[in-house]
């Protein structure tokens, strides 16, 4: 899971890449369709991946499921060492601290993403972008911030379910 704000900027830049990059045509939607079209649609019910709030919520419901591990996007950036530690207590494995560490580091983002642009998949330039956290303070107005800030107490307040977006 990851925060709504920082969400909402990688799915208008992962839509951008695939519009420019699978459909005939599309390169010209892609054209125009700005940030501040995709950041209005994305708060709606009537996005065409549905509502960001509905969807976490739905899952987060199986948060006390002995099947389902939670993992946020903001605390593998503050320590992927733990979030691996955590899959690997989930999945019931005895791992070595060394390979843990090893497996972390394999996993960063900036080793990721060269996995990816040594890759052959023509979505490579696009599916692993910058990785940061906070990144939507440099697409967000004032007003758009206020906005999706007031659906987060909507529809999260009182869940359990809590993000940092720095």
């Amino acid at each position: 899971m990851r925060n709504v704000k920082d969400t909402a900027v990688s799915t208008y830049h992962w839509t951008l890449g695939i519009l420019r990059t699978y459909f005939f045509l599309c390169p010209i939607v892609a054209y125009f369709l700005s940030w501040n079209l995709f950041c209005n649609v994305f708060l709606t019910e009537r996005a065409p991946w549905g509502n960001y709030f509905g969807h976490v919520l739905s899952w987060w419901q199986k948060r006390d499921d002995p099947h389902f591990l939670f993992i946020k996007y903001e605390d593998m950036k503050k320590n992927l060492t733990d979030a691996v530690r955590k899959v690997v207590d989930f999945l019931g494995m005895d791992l070595e601290d060394s390979t843990i560490e090893q497996i972390a580091e394999d996993c960063t983002f900036d080793n990721m993403r060269g996995t990816f642009e040594n890759s052959q998949y023509k979505h490579r330039d696009f599916l692993a972008r910058k990785g940061v956290v906070g990144d939507w303070k440099n697409y967000f107005t004032a007003e758009q911030s206020d906005a999706f800030d007031t659906a987060y107490r909507e529809k999260l307040e009182g869940t359990g379910l809590e993000f940092e977006f720095e």
